[in-house]
């Protein structure tokens, strides 16, 4: 009796830098387990498409003048996990995608086994909180930013230290699970808050120093 092999995960990019696209499809394209079935440079043109995939590699900051948040809001709205990338962060535009339901966040400046490690754990529903985004998340100063406990606080800026999951958990004197299930609150205490999008002059107004 034969054994049925597991589809591969369907995966789309949208971004507007074409170099990057093909650059992309090149990475992936040994993988088995991810297949790259389509990229656009507008949420526009992939929701039009049509393309039903698991997973969406999303450029943070399109040329197309739309917004980051709403992006995310359109892409999850077709059933699939939105996985946020972008060259240079910024902390305003990243946390308003995760609030908006994004499933992570990463650089472009990342390797393939991270770029791999965080599109399967979108796809599993699981934790896809990079150092990255946890530093974003760490030093977040809002007002209106959720509220997280001292375990929570202390295992996201020990994370976004650099250090790995394993050691965070290690200074955080909790098991491996416990950490990773720590994250996660983070990141859904963030989408469930669901905070409007403020502008910079607007944040720069209202911000106050005040650490976890």
């Amino acid at each position: 009796m034969s054994v049925e092999s597991t589809p591969p995960l369907r995966i789309a990019a949208i971004d507007d830098d074409q170099m990057l696209l093909q650059g992309l499809r090149a990475w992936l394209e040994p993988l088995a387990d991810l297949q790259l079935v389509s990229t656009e440079a507008t949420v526009q043109a992939f929701v039009g498409s049509g393309e039903k995939v698991e997973v969406v590699l999303l450029d943070l900051n399109l040329r197309d003048g739309s917004t980051p948040a709403e992006n995310v809001r359109a892409v999850a709205a077709t059933g699939a996990a939105v996985l946020v990338v972008s060259t240079i962060p910024d902390q305003d535009q990243v946390l308003a995608t995760v609030e908006a339901g994004a499933a992570g966040y990463i650089t472009k400046d990342n390797d393939l086994p991270t770029l791999v490690d965080s599109i399967r754990a979108a796809a599993r529903g699981e934790l896809a909180v990079s150092p990255e985004l946890a530093f974003l998340l760490s030093t977040d100063s809002r007002p209106q930013r959720p509220q997280l406990s001292a375990q929570e606080a202390l295992v996201l800026r020990t994370y976004a230290s650099g250090a790995t999951l394993a050691a965070t958990a290690r200074k955080a004197g909790v098991a491996y699970g416990t950490a990773r299930e720590y994250l996660e609150r983070v990141k859904r205490k963030y989408t469930e808050a669901g905070w409007p999008t403020r502008t910079k002059l607007e944040l720069a107004e209202r911000v106050r120093e005040e650490e976890f």
